[in-house]
């Protein structure tokens, strides 16, 4: 343990305001009383006797104090004083007294007394010699957003404790985030997730006997995606007008991941999981679900995509992702999630020069066969993205994948990657320069120009391509039934003969 010399409890601050539903949300998120699981305290390390700090009295008044800033104000008054400006009817805010440099600086001495330990996380501390009556408060921090969950246990007989964990905010009222408070011995526990920042238990003890004792800690996971807390229908990740790509993992075999999409202008919203193979996750270890109205439905693991073609204008499309139980879960594995405006593919093209000399089809009896796309140094191309409407679908991210030069011993393809970002019309696009070389192959051919035959010996290369959609699996040009085009690069071509025709 370490001694806490100072806190950022309070900022001197005069003026008065008013902070968003949505600020608060982040800010003081509400933990929720739950059951101890019962492998979870002895998976936190002992960490032997902690002295017991008594709080003051008036620290307790001002919790009580800090429980009613959360009540949220009348929506009438949240739409004059939300700081979120939209289309859609703010929810309730509510309303936080900053106080004076005078008033900070006495709140923030009240709040440090007794509170000024601080402990470790994924730690179990016991505490012996508890009065009734007693206020015991220790601080801890996060340092990044983590799923935690608070603990009070093994209470000796005729002891009875209650937990609350609470948060500063920044003014210097400890704000309440939850409390259990189950009667006699029976254990205390409080779970959510919390953003970083500094948190503190407050402990009292409703009764107690001489020799009155118990352990408390809070175990810390911060395996957790940026969607959290969305475990359930009603806390579900709210996302925005367009085709959204998220990479999100479980953090523990239970975890549910809620996501909703509305189709604000009625437009066919697209539905497909993959897994991150960076994370060495598969498709198999995840299980992906749609509501239809009234039950929860698989999509069938085999199915790149699926979509809600008529959802109805403000529409709102619920999936949810958890892993398979009849897999191995594990902490590192994370999937994509595409959930959104279903993309609809505009005029995709690629091409070489205007000015190239093609190789025919009747000259293309050697290599591979027929070169669909020729280019001699620059290869251009470009796509559009729009969802079902036309609306356009903006910061996506269209990819060519081009092998220019195919190994003539071993035929194996390796692509390499080109991409860009749609823009505001919904258009991406770029010139790839593949460079000079020598040729694998060599053709010969008769061309007619200008009232002359004109004999060419050409050398090239054969290579392929194809075109993807990083944000939506199963869409381009190329795919499971003709997987490529065909790419031929010219590298030299001389003119061997000119007769008149």
């Amino acid at each position: 343990m370490k001694s806490k010399k100072a806190f950022m409890l309070g900022a001197a601050m005069a003026a008065s305001c008013f902070v968003s539903a949505f600020a608060l949300a982040e800010q003081y998120p509400h933990l929720a009383a739950q059951a101890v699981q019962p492998t979870l305290k002895h998976t936190l390390k002992s960490a032997g006797k902690v002295q017991a700090t008594k709080a003051p009295g008036a620290l307790k008044q001002r919790l009580q104090a800090g429980a009613q800033l959360k009540k949220p104000m009348s929506a009438a008054k949240a739409k004059a004083d939300s700081v979120v400006e939209d289309h859609i009817a703010p929810a309730p805010v509510t309303q936080v007294k900053k106080a004076s440099a005078q008033q900070a600086a006495t709140v923030q001495a009240a709040l440090v007394q007794g509170c000024e330990t601080t402990l470790d996380v994924n730690q179990l501390y016991t505490i012996n010699g508890v009065q009734t009556g007693d206020l015991l408060c220790y601080h801890f921090s996060l340092p990044k957003q983590s799923r935690i969950e608070v603990l009070l246990v093994g209470q000796t007989v005729g002891t009875d404790m209650s937990l609350t964990l609470f948060q500063d905010d920044g003014q210097g009222n400890p704000i309440p985030l939850g409390t259990s408070n189950n009667p006699g011995t029976g254990d205390e526990s409080l779970g959510g997730v919390l953003p970083a920042g500094d948190y503190y238990w407050f402990m009292e003890a409703n009764a107690a006997v001489q020799g009155s004792s118990f352990q408390f800690g809070v175990a810390v996971d911060a395996n957790i995606d940026a969607f959290e807390p969305n475990d359930t229908p009603d806390s579900a990740f709210k996302l925005p007008d367009t085709l959204n790509y998220l990479n999100g993992n479980a953090d523990s075999v239970n975890d549910v991941d809620y996501f909703d999409f509305t189709a604000v202008r009625g437009q066919s919203v697209g539905i497909a999981l993959t897994a991150d193979a960076t994370s060495g996750s598969t498709r198999n270890k995840w299980i992906l679900e749609r509501f239809d109205g009234s039950q929860w439905v698989i999509v069938d693991s085999s199915v790149k995509s699926t979509s809600v073609t008529n959802p109805g204008v403000g529409g709102v499309v619920k999936v949810r992702v958890r892993p398979n139980p009849n897999d191995t879960w594990s902490a590192t594995g994370k999937y994509n999630l595409s959930l959104g405006s279903n993309p609809r593919i505009n005029n995709p093209d690629v091409k070489g020069e205007a000015n190239v000399l093609r190789i025919p089809y009747s000259a293309s009896n050697v290599g591979y066969g027929y070169m669909t796309t020729q280019a001699y140094r620059d290869l251009s191309w470009k796509m559009g993205l729009s969802d079902s409407t036309g609306a356009p679908l903006v910061g996506l991210h269209p990819i060519v994948y081009l092998d220019q030069h195919i190994n003539p011993d071993s035929g194996n393809i390796v692509y390499k990657a080109y991409s860009a970002a749609t823009d505001s019309s919904g258009q991406a696009g770029g010139t790839i320069n593949v460079g000079t070389c020598s040729g694998d192959f060599q053709t010969t051919f008769v061309d007619y120009s200008q009232g002359y035959n004109n004999t060419w010996r050409t050398d090239f290369n054969y290579g392929v391509w194809r075109m993807e959609v990083l944000e939506y699996p199963g869409i381009g040009v190329g795919g499971d039934n003709v997987q490529f085009v065909s790419f031929g690069h010219l590298c030299k071509q001389t003119l061997l003969s000119s007769t008149k025709a």
